[in-house]
């Protein structure tokens, strides 16, 4: 399901959490812009690895740093797919096989270089990945990739869009005001971890929703109808 553009956004959304955590608007004992909207930016993004839904797929250029096997994911970018390198698609491989699945290289991979650049590339957590062999200048590749659905920009000013149904705005308020309360620890932490808790429950009900859909929206059989699956039982 991609982005669709939405007339809600973070400020939208703030009077709720500021309510939930028994203040005004705007707050007292929170700042709104750096507490209260960076909540609710980390409930979309949450939300968005737990439910694998809204998803944008955008195509930008990166610059490799040259005599270095290890590359730094671009802020903003949540996954990349896939790697075109000047020539080719480059081959998506693993750190293990790198190490341990070596082909026409050998276990110090890592010092490896070649002036035309790398044949293949690994995913290393959310924030690197690994090329291989490393180029000995800087070579520019376009990367595939999944963003962030809220622009990498804190503070955040509250116009950042919201890329949720509005029935799943109470989640996403729940775990700005879970996120929110940590601050407060003891009791009150205590308290919040049920907001988190049906934050998860919605999160779930969302994912079951979203996987009925997917036969219709991904069908084989070019605009015919697709039946659903059967029920499962609640």
């Amino acid at each position: 399901m991609p982005i669709a553009s939405t007339p809600y956004t973070v400020a939208t959304l703030a009077p709720a959490v500021n309510n939930r955590l028994e203040e005004t608007t705007p707050p007292v004992f929170w700042d709104e812009q750096h507490e209260v909207y960076s909540a609710l930016i980390e409930a979309i993004n949450d939300l968005t690895l737990l439910v694998g839904r809204p998803v944008q797929s955008v195509q930008v250029p990166l610059s490799l740093q040259p005599n270095s096997v290890w590359q730094a994911v671009p802020r903003g970018i949540f996954l990349i797919t896939d790697i075109y390198g000047p020539q080719s698609l480059l081959r998506k491989t693993t750190l293990h096989g790198l190490d341990y699945v070596q082909a026409s290289w050998g276990a110090d991979w890592e010092n490896d270089t070649d002036p035309a650049g790398p044949d293949r590339w690994a995913p290393i957590g959310l924030t690197l990945f690994a090329v291989h062999p490393a180029p000995t200048a800087a070579q520019i590749v376009n990367i595939n990739a999944i963003p962030y659905p809220a622009t990498d920009g804190w503070p955040y000013t509250g116009t950042e869009g919201v890329p949720f149904q509005d029935e799943f705005f109470e989640a996403l308020e729940e775990y700005a005001a879970h996120y929110c309360r940590i601050k407060e620890g003891g009791v009150e932490l205590q308290e919040s971890m049920s907001l988190y808790a049906s934050y998860l429950k919605a999160a779930q009900r969302m994912s079951s929703i979203q996987d009925r859909q997917d036969p219709l929206i991904f069908s084989p059989a070019w605009g015919g109808a697709s039946g659903l699956n059967s029920a499962t039982q609640r």
